[in-house]
């Protein structure tokens, strides 16, 4: 898994967000100022950011937004901070396939631990964003970090185990801001625990989770003002506050009251505002060669279906149908089931479409769960040669797709990462990352120049390719080209498709029409005339 968070780290271009929470993180970490990117908690982007503290980099006179990041960038080595700023994404994913193993390991054995761990290692949604300087695998090792240690609180609450459940839950909502779904996530487990034991414990579970509760109301405000310098305001004078301009419901309220109350800092209330308005509004999205504003209520249970392995869907079968007595479900199966279905349905009901990577928090827990299958599979007849078998199709399409970069894998329900954008694109195809792949194919095809639409945060230039651009968007000043659609014509497909619309007059919907002569990487060749 080291090996394949290394590689993908080496050979994925930059990708639409890192610029993003990389430079956020080092004026959260260097000048304590929480003007940029307020729509996403502190915690994901100032660990990016740590490894670029020694280098003493150059930083634009005022941050505006993505003109000061593109500055930030590109007047620094973008090639160094990038490497840099993923490595603490890469020891995350490791971390968090260890926490998998060590938890399945203790309690259903080591066969299930080692299941666990493979199913982990091989994941190619793990494997895709495990070393993006982004914020969705340190979500999921929030997720699941907090409910281990709920769940070692609930074996034995002593008040030491009740502080690392408060910590860990702080973590985790300064992450990510779906995070919070774990209150009411672990308040549900603590009530099925609770109806399973005798009299006398239940007294003394119940008393510990009044005292538990008094220990994260205090905790988590305390570390969430701490990370945002113990300042209400983003940085002095300056406000990034936008007004309820529409009805958000009872969570909008409750956002709104404790803004009134300056009960957490500003930046972070702006983070929920901004997070509600964005589910309730939506945001443009494609599934299978359809474009909606408001999303789809399947879209995930389709991104669920496309972007596993063979191997990983089967391990689920074989674990729905080993948990179908109800014995399979008692104790610590609730700790793994009820987070990850109150997540799984909370982003379907939103309209925030945009990428299976919001359901990464929910796959550990799904690994749990089918690792947990393991010992009753051991029991049927021929259960090694099935598990070796589930093992086989998850791992062997894994390493099949490394050279051509995780977040293109599809499974062959979607045509494999051939035929990906016929069903979802986005993130789950298309997040700017594959400009070298496309330099790559020039010098194998001997093109020395492309004329180029592309929608992503890299630069040709930082990586030597030489291009004349079509209308995309990018950060980078680019040099149009003087007749669209000569020579050898590259284009990202979320320009293609029509996921994004290009700065300026759009001429795609035209050339969607015609199938395309050859691909690089993600990118569409054309060849005119």
């Amino acid at each position: 898994m080291a090996v394949a968070l290394v590689v993908g780290s080496r050979t994925d271009g930059i990708t639409v967000d890192e610029p993003v929470y990389i430079s956020a993180g080092y004026r959260h970490l260097t000048a304590l100022d929480f003007r940029l990117n307020p729509e996403t908690p502190p915690l994901a982007k100032m660990l990016a950011a740590l490894p670029l503290l020694p280098l003493r980099l150059h930083t634009p006179a005022a941050p505006g937004e993505w003109g000061w990041i593109y500055r930030f960038f590109h007047e620094n080595s973008a090639s160094r901070i990038i490497a840099l700023a993923r490595l603490p994404a890469i020891l995350l994913t490791l971390l968090l396939a260890v926490l998998v193993w060590a938890w399945a390991r203790a309690e259903h054995g080591p066969a299930a631990g080692l299941a666990a761990l493979a199913l982990a290692a091989f994941h190619p949604s793990l494997l895709a964003h495990g070393h993006l300087a982004a914020t969705d695998v340190p979500a999921a090792l929030g997720f699941l970090g907090t409910s281990w240690a709920f769940r070692r609180w609930c074996q034995a609450p002593t008040p030491r185990r009740g502080v690392i459940v408060a910590v860990a839950l702080a973590a985790a909502v300064l992450t990510r801001l779906t995070a919070w779904l774990l209150v009411p996530s672990l308040a549900l487990v603590a009530i099925l625990d609770v109806r399973r034991l005798p009299p006398a414990e239940r007294t003394r579970l119940l008393r510990g989770l009044g005292v538990l509760a008094i220990a994260a109301a205090l905790i988590v405000p305390t570390l969430i003002w701490a990370a945002h310098g113990f300042r209400y305001v983003p940085w002095p004078g300056r406000s990034v506050a936008e007004p309820m301009t529409r009805d958000l419901g009872p969570a909008g309220d409750i956002v709104a009251r404790l803004g009134s109350w300056r009960a957490l800092p500003e930046p972070y209330l702006e983070g929920l505002r901004f997070q509600l308005a964005h589910a309730v509004e939506g945001h443009r999205a494609y599934m299978l060669g359809e474009l909606s504003e408001k999303g789809w209520r399947t879209y995930y249970v389709v991104a669920l279906a496309v972007k596993n392995t063979p191997g990983f869907l089967l391990a689920l079968g074989l674990a729905a149908a080993a948990g179908v007595k109800r014995r399979a479900w008692r104790g610590v199966g609730w700790h793994w089931l009820i987070p990850a279905l109150m997540l799984f349905l909370v982003v379907s009901i939103g309209r925030i479409d945009i990428g299976e990577r919001y359901l990464l928090p929910v796959y550990p827990y799904a690994i749990l769960l089918a690792a947990a299958a393991v010992p009753q599979v051991l029991t049927w007849r021929r259960g090694r040669w099935l598990l070796a078998v589930v093992l086989a199709l998850h791992a062997v399409p894994s390493l099949v797709v490394m050279p051509r970069g995780y977040l293109t894998y599809f499974n062959a329900l979607a045509g494999g990462p051939a035929g990906g954008h016929r069903v979802l694109a986005d993130s789950n195809l298309d997040w700017g990352q594959d400009l070298p792949r496309l330099k790559a194919w020039m010098e194998h095809h001997g093109v020395e120049e492309v004329q180029l639409g592309y929608h992503g945060s890299d630069d040709p230039e930082r990586i030597g390719l030489r291009a004349r651009d079509l209308p995309g968007v990018h950060l980078y000043p680019g040099r149009p080209a003087a007749s669209p659609f000569e020579g050898v014509v590259a284009v990202s497909p979320n320009l293609l498709l029509g996921i994004v619309e290009p700065k300026g007059p759009n001429p795609y919907p035209d050339l969607r029409r015609r199938a395309p002569d050859d691909r690089a990487g993600v990118f569409f060749i054309y060849r005119s005339p």
